[in-house]
């Protein structure tokens, strides 16, 4: 039996929505959000040069936690040097803390009793960190957790140690009035002590004076008319704090906090209000620095810079870093963002520790990053980051060639992504952006797929020149392209749903006249049929987020009408030449299989036999047969050159549901089917005799398939796909993948992959990569595409698994 082992070579998910859901670390710029039920940790590459193509990434997703809920923020625990602990809190209500460091381990901080967790955050002092969290269930919480670093630990017992360090106490439940709930908080070490901001939902920024045992209200700020979305605080010069909040009345206002003898001259001092506080028998005035307004739409996040400026993101998809001058001023220092495209704004964004660098994350999930210039400030420009969707990832598909890999999701797009020349993966296109959520793709050739969503209608999309070209240049992989040489892009409409096809002749058109009518006023005169953002770029490394959204759509070239509910399943043969598709069905008469020709995308025939949705179809190897298996518990194999039916399934083969099927690719005809029932059939071909009928109806001495092995299993098998060497790739409903083999009548286990390496949700699709057996991808519930790199070592006599 062979040695197997996996490594996750690519992982693509989208962050999460909502303030507070990213958070860098200050020292090491490692990056942690929440992608679904999952916490994904992107690590900086050390040797990543920011200016110019030198064949490194910037991030890569090196560490990921599943999690079973959502989980909706994340902080690094401050002031622990090079030390990795994150803290995350989830739909459930859970908070818990991440020690990242090997050994690496998960502790239970607290539960908010109803609801779940909007806002943390978390500081060590003293060998305790403060975790503070604030939730939907009318409670902020204070907590500390005994902690002793790594290097406090060689003369420790490692087990004491362990007990020491789990050791949590409440320092205080926090009641919010009116039933409300806390929006954001942050902690700042004040000598000894700890000093707490939180807002709520009565625009009300309110300050506490915490220690170890005790936490005791100081004063509430007024001003803000809206939430407070985002808070941030530091210790100035002389015992003095600097507090920043951002709102969603548009407006940031900076706080000083400063003892009584050190406050600034009145009458040099532009004040609004002045409040006065006591911590540890000193007296501060508290008072409004500035307020600053920049922005057109809410302030979701707000940030101090090492250098003393502060950054800020907002719904306005701008970032803008404030600076103060010589007179104490605060003005714009830097504006950046997006110009077009179809995104919704910003949720946060921070700066990395040598300030060079910004990076803001949206509300489609999108990691967005922006450098400076080699000496100059002003001077910025977009640098690729991995990103993902943001929604369940309904099927995958490689390119015949193994060129690169489509996605589809619920978030209603289909991303293309592919290895960069230094072996990492990135987003290259996104392809498709639809107003339905998408439902199944399969590539046609290397520059063509096929897609569905909920809807009626089948797509056909064709790549541009400028997608070939940039694959060329990004990739090194030439393929064989098909396109029409004229279309270099495409654009959506205003209110449609078609990827129009933009051609060079239309690109070179003069633009706009502004032309008088009636001596009374201009208007524009446009001599091109539409108006778009549209511009070819020539790439020779990933696109960043803004040419993502708006020059890397693939033109729609054919659209297939002839279901009656939302399209469920699509398919195309090994050749190219017919697409087989399926839809939504609660009686037969929806429930036919239609064959398309590739070439004039007409229908050629209706495939009737199933009496319920058809959930996946197959064809063989050799194009010759259509494979189909459905909600009605039963399987087909039918004969796509005279469109009947070779074969059908015994009966109650199957106790439930059908949800995947796979050929073996070594000529045998076998095949695998995988079921609710937690069974996985290998079905042998054992028999080809007697004739079918002119009615479709397979008669007892025809084609015959049957069970050749099985394999049980404790949870529900989802997806299946087999590689040439006949390794099968299963995944379940739970979220696990494996590699399964079959000796004898048995089906095997070869290797089971690592739980922290498997998405936490239901796995849809797991396809093999074409011309590359090593490399598997899969597709889940949990937002992910992952793909994992399997080294095969020579064959030994260790004992094989025969179950999960």
């Amino acid at each position: 039996m062979p040695n197997l082992k996996a490594t996750c070579d690519y992982r693509s998910v989208g962050c999460n929505r909502g303030t507070g859901a990213a958070d860098i670390h200050a020292t090491t710029d490692s990056i942690g959000f929440g992608g679904g039920r999952s916490v994904v940790v992107l690590v900086r590459d050390k040797g990543h040069h920011l200016y110019g193509d030198k064949g490194h990434h910037l991030y890569t997703a090196s560490h990921h936690l599943p999690h079973t809920a959502l989980v909706r923020c994340v902080s690094w625990v401050k002031q622990t040097r090079d030390e990795e602990v994150l803290v995350y809190g989830c739909n459930d209500g859970m908070v818990k803390m991440w020690f990242l460091q090997q050994p690496s381990r998960v502790l239970d901080v607290c539960k908010h009793t109803t609801g779940c967790i909007t806002f943390l955050a978390a500081l060590q002092l003293n060998g305790l960190i403060y975790v503070a969290s604030c939730g939907t269930d009318s409670e902020i919480k204070v907590h500390t957790v005994v902690h002793t670093t790594s290097g406090e630990t060689s003369d420790t017992n490692a087990e004491e140690l362990a007990k020491k360090e789990d050791t949590i106490s409440e320092v205080t439940s926090i009641n919010v009035p009116k039933s409300g709930f806390g929006i954001s908080c942050t902690l700042v070490p004040y000598k000894d002590t700890v000093v707490l901001a939180t807002s709520t939902d009565d625009c009300l920024i309110s300050l506490y004076h915490v220690t170890n045992t005790t936490c005791t209200f100081m004063v509430s700020l007024a001003g803000h008319e809206d939430w407070v979305r985002s808070l941030d605080i530091k210790i100035e010069d002389k015992d003095s704090i600097s507090l920043v909040s951002g709102s969603q009345d548009n407006y940031i206002r900076i706080w000083d906090i400063s003892p009584l003898n050190q406050h600034y001259n009145q009458a040099d001092a532009f004040e609004i209000r002045k409040q006065m506080i006591s911590m540890d028998g000193v007296e501060y005035c508290v008072r409004v620095e500035n307020i600053l307004l920049g922005h057109e739409n809410w302030v979701t996040s707000v940030r101090w810079m090492n250098n003393g400026m502060i950054l800020s993101a907002s719904m306005d998809k701008t970032l803008i870093m404030w600076k103060k001058d010589e007179e104490g001023l605060w003005s714009e220092h830097v504006h950046v963002g997006e110009v077009g495209g179809n995104n919704l704004g910003l949720f946060g964004a921070f700066p990395v520790r040598d300030c060079n660098m910004v990076i803001s994350y949206s509300f489609q999930g999108a990691f967005q990053a922006w450098t400076s210039s080699p000496g100059s400030e002003e001077t910025w420009s977009g640098v690729p980051m991995p990103g993902g969707h943001f929604n369940s990832v309904k099927d995958i598909s490689w390119a015949p060639s193994g060129a690169f890999l489509v996605s589809a999701s619920s978030d209603q797009s289909v991303r293309v992504s592919a290895q960069w020349k230094d072996k990492s993966w990135y987003e290259i296109a996104r392809s498709q952006v639809h107003g339905h959520d998408m439902s199944c793709i399969d590539m046609i050739s290397d520059t063509s797929y096929v897609s569905g969503s909920e809807e009626k209608v089948l797509r056909v999309f064709q790549a541009p020149t400028t997608f070939v070209s940039n694959l060329r240049n990004i990739t090194g992989r030439v393929i064989d392209s098909t396109t029409d040489k004229d279309v270099v892009g495409a654009h959506i409409p205003a209110l449609g749903l078609s990827n129009k096809a933009i051609s060079a002749s239309e690109m070179d058109q003069k633009p706009p006249e502004e032309v008088e009518y009636a001596g009374t006023a201009t208007v524009k005169d446009y001599e091109m049929p539409y108006q778009v953002a549209f511009a070819p770029a020539q790439l020779s490394q990933p696109p960043v987020e803004e040419i993502l959204l708006q020059n890397t759509l693939w033109p729609e070239v054919h659209k297939l009408y002839g279901h009656g509910y939302e399209v469920y399943q699509c398919t195309a043969a090994p050749n190219g030449r017919i697409i087989a598709t399926s839809c939504k069905a609660s009686q037969p008469a929806f429930a036919a299989i239609i064959l398309w020709d590739s070439n004039s995308y007409e229908k050629q025939q209706e495939l009737v036999y199933h009496k319920l949705t058809v959930t996946s179809l197959r064809f063989s190897p050799d194009s010759t047969k259509l494979l189909s298996v459905s909600r009605d518990r039963e399987w087909v194999v039918w004969n796509i050159q005279t469109f009947t039916i070779l074969a059908k399934s015994p009966p109650r083969s199957h106790a439930r549901i059908i949800w995947d099927c796979a050929w073996y690719l070594d000529g045998s005809d076998s095949f695998v089917t995988v079921s609710r029932d937690k069974k996985l059939l290998v079905w042998d071909r054992t028999s080809e005799q007697g004739t079918v009928s002119e009615s479709g109806n397979v008669s007892e001495s025809a084609c015959r398939w049957e069970v050749g092995a099985r394999g049980n299993y404790e949870v529900s098998p989802t997806a299946v796909d087999a590689s040439r060497e006949g390794y099968l790739a299963v995944g379940f409903e739970d979220g696990l993948i494996s590699i399964l083999r079959r000796y004898g009548q048995e089906v095997c286990l070869i290797l089971q992959f690592d739980r922290s390496a498997c998405p936490t949700l239901t796995i849809n699709a797991v396809r093999w990569r074409c011309g590359e057996p090593h490399e598997l991808a899969a597709g889940s519930d949990d937002n992910q595409v992952v793909v994992f790199k399997i080294n095969f070592s020579e064959e030994n006599e260790e004992e094989t698994n025969c179950s999960r």
